[in-house]
């Protein structure tokens, strides 16, 4: 199982800098505004794969080390697959080992955040809080089985404290979510209310989120069923300014078990995140206006 990075290393990396670098997140003439956005879902939000590269991984790019990460990711209610350990981190991808042919989980987070970055966006925190599966019902505030509407609520909070700790402050910008793949024939006829709700509630109970926006990954594998949660999701984006979606039935081929992106699909999703993203507010640090 893969461990995440814990401090800088490099051979030119002493005792006397890793010195500064703490009592640099103490000084408050340190202190940073961070732009911060969730990334959330199911198992292609997590960064299952199915690709069979030789090297699943997303490379390297300087933007990772630029780029503050917190997550904290489940395979279902009870079942951890690992966490950030309660730290802002570089970007990276994260503990696997629990599905086969997964020893580490990335998702579209990693080219997102690179795309933000090499637009300008500075000051970006990534925090993100998927899981292994699962219908839209998890997310929902309103039911019995609420457990990753809990789940993002307690990464997120858990995640600006420790910004609030260092002396940073703070504006939760944006929500991508990519869900719907296992969705019941009745979780899909109410997916334009599950995503509002899901939005509209997070925005009330996030500190600094009343004016997050939101882009709905379009989901690419086929079926009935999905396609009327494609149809749902393009139709609550239409109708609603604080909502985005983006197509990605065009990269069907780069489905090797028709349900999970490959290496290439998922650096591609992780574009359209950021594109639409940044086309639906003028920028990260200046969301638009809510409801």
């Amino acid at each position: 199982m893969n461990r995440p990075t814990r401090r800088p290393e490099g051979p030119g990396f002493t005792l006397a800098m890793l010195i500064a670098a703490v009592l640099s997140l103490a000084n408050p003439a340190c202190a940073a505004h961070f732009q911060l956005v969730i990334f959330t879902g199911q198992s292609n939000s997590l960064g299952n794969t199915n690709g069979g590269e030789a090297d699943p991984l997303p490379g390297a790019d300087p933007a990772d080390a630029k780029i503050r990460f917190f997550w904290n990711n489940l395979a279902n209610a009870k079942t951890s697959l690992g966490s950030s350990d309660g730290l802002f981190l570089k970007l990276q991808p994260q503990q696997g080992g629990f599905y086969k042919g997964n020893a580490s989980h990335w998702g579209p987070e990693i080219s997102f955040g690179r795309s933000l970055f090499h637009a300008g966006v500075t000051n970006l925190g990534i925090i993100k809080a998927s899981r292994g599966g699962g219908g839209n019902s998890f997310w929902a505030k309103g039911v019995a089985d609420r457990h990753m509407y809990d789940h993002v609520v307690k990464t997120v909070t858990t995640a600006t404290k420790r910004l609030q700790t260092e002396g940073h402050t703070f504006e939760i910008a944006g929500l991508m979510y990519l869900q719907g793949e296992s969705d019941s024939a009745a979780e899909a006829a109410i997916a334009v209310q599950r995503i509002k709700e899901l939005v509209d509630n997070l925005r009330a109970e996030l500190p600094h989120a009343t004016v997050m926006r939101a882009v709905i990954g379009g989901i690419a594998a086929a079926g009935a069923t999905r396609d009327i949660v494609r149809a749902r999701h393009t139709a609550v984006a239409a109708s609603t300014p604080y909502l985005s979606t983006f197509s990605t039935t065009d990269l069907r081929s780069e489905m090797p078990d028709a349900l999970h992106y490959n290496k290439a699909a998922k650096l591609a999703v992780g574009e359209r995140f950021a594109r639409t993203f940044m086309q639906s507010a003028a920028s990260v640090g200046k969301p638009a206006a809510g409801r």
